[in-house]
């Protein structure tokens, strides 16, 4: 299948634009959970598969974010890639169940996550960069606190 063309607001390989197909990445992060609050903070892990096949520059993601207070949610999303020269902005959100564990209580199981991240790409494609994401309800459940979370990454690409 023909990669999509690219919709480019630049020219030249420092031009910003939408990446369309491209590698697959496993993203591995490690930062704290709930970053702004002292009461609730812990270190949290992510694994997450970024599937490099994209329609209308969106593409599929699947990941698992863990807390070592036992919190976890596994979560499945989309994202875009923004190229900025060899910096990467990527916009995702997603559903997922979350098990809090030890760690705070979101509110109940089912919870979205939305998220930024900023990466510098290197010329293999791996990219190394942070991410703030955000877990919340929606106020689906009775009580809707969420949590913020700030990551620094590795993304390998395949």
């Amino acid at each position: 299948m023909p990669s999509p063309p690219v919709l480019a607001a630049g020219t030249g390989e420092g031009g910003t634009h939408l990446v369309g197909q491209g590698p697959h990445y496993l993203n591995l992060a490690v930062g704290s959970f709930e970053a702004v609050d002292d009461q609730d903070n812990a270190l949290v892990g992510q694994v997450e598969f970024r599937f490099g096949q994209k329609l209308f520059y969106l593409g599929p993601l699947l990941g698992v974010l863990a807390n070592v207070d036992g919190g976890a949610i596994g979560y499945a999303g989309i994202y875009l890639d923004l190229a900025l020269g060899n910096f990467i902005l990527s916009p995702q959100t997603g559903v997922g169940a979350y098990e809090k564990g030890s760690s705070k209580d979101l509110g109940g199981t089912f919870e979205f996550i939305s998220g930024l991240g900023l990466s510098y790409q290197f010329a293999d494609h791996s990219r190394l960069g942070f991410r703030y994401e955000h877990i919340s309800n929606a106020n689906l459940h009775d009580i809707n606190p969420g949590a913020d979370i700030l990551l620094f990454n590795y993304g390998i690409a395949f």
